[in-house]
């Protein structure tokens, strides 16, 4: 009677696509340390078959369990995190990754610059689902207490460019939910404050054309008035509210309406003058004579 050893090990299935190629080199990794499927998954805290599925090429094992296999097997991080990038892209059917374009990160000087890089950033490193993202940054703050936490919610709204951080500590959440080396942050964060400091500079340029509008409106519509032969006595109060004013013919204060003397539908109470904007006082009676 035959005695069974171990686990038979699943052969890859298809080393010829990114995911086969994947596992291939996990698996070439484990061999080069003299671990087996068992002993690894002592090592990584897992069970075994989940160290059988990243071998096996089925689909592309999460990111923890290729950053496990480069600690523990010391596998090339930029190869390997190459590798899994493009199992994940053609498990997604994304044979040629469209990548958004976006300038580098130290060029990029207003908001819509900066989501299409927050978006780019996403879709180089890897594409992570939103829930993976929000995991790895409450991990990544429960195992060193840095930046803070990123919600599913927000990671989904900034990596498809509806919007950006409203913090440098969000920010920094994101950077660390793509993976993205700590020693990258600064360049990310001085093109943050750069965005914010375009963004108040707008709004500020935005508040002072408002308030040249209304001044140029006010000044428009007094015009038209002493076109009527009125003299205002108040602040413009709008097109349709009464606005008190002297009439320079019968010297008497009226209230009137500027879209009634612009249509040529006002006269005065006092005198019964129709007056009307565009043309001296006594146009209308010498028109009328």
């Amino acid at each position: 009677m035959s005695t069974r050893k171990g686990r038979p090990a699943l052969a890859v299935v298809n080393a010829a696509n990114p995911i086969g190629q994947l596992a291939e080199h996990l698996r070439k990794g484990r061999q080069s340390k003299g671990l087996t499927r068992d002993q690894l998954a002592a090592k990584l805290q897992r069970s075994v078959s989940a160290v059988q599925r990243a071998e096996h090429g089925g689909k592309p094992p999460p990111r923890h369990t290729v950053d496990d296999y480069i600690k523990n097997c010391d596998l090339d991080r930029v190869k390997t995190e190459a590798l899994w990038k493009k199992a994940v892209n053609y498990r997604r059917g994304i044979t040629r990754p469209n990548f958004t374009e976006a300038p580098r990160i130290t060029l990029v000087r207003t908001e819509a610059e900066f989501g299409a890089a927050l978006r780019r950033a996403w879709e180089t490193h890897g594409r992570p689902s939103t829930r993976e993202m929000e995991k790895r940054t409450d991990r990544h703050y429960q195992e060193t207490r840095n930046y803070g936490f990123l919600s599913h919610s927000s990671a989904c709204r900034f990596s498809s460019r509806q919007g950006i951080p409203g913090s440098e500590r969000m920010l920094q959440a994101y950077l660390v939910a793509l993976q993205i080396p700590e020693r990258a942050f600064p360049a990310w964060v001085h093109a943050w404050r750069r965005v914010q400091e375009q963004r108040l500079a707008q709004r500020k340029a935005d508040r002072s054309q408002v308030k040249m509008t209304k001044q140029t409106e006010a000044s428009v519509a007094k015009a038209r008035m002493y076109e009527a032969g009125l003299v205002p006595r108040e602040k413009f109060p709008g097109a349709v509210a009464p606005w008190s004013a002297v009439h320079t013919a019968c010297n008497q204060v009226s209230r009137y309406r500027l879209r009634s003397i612009l249509q040529g539908a006002a006269e005065c109470p006092v005198c019964g003058e129709v007056l009307t904007a565009g043309m001296a006082p006594d146009a209308g009676s010498r028109r009328g004579a």
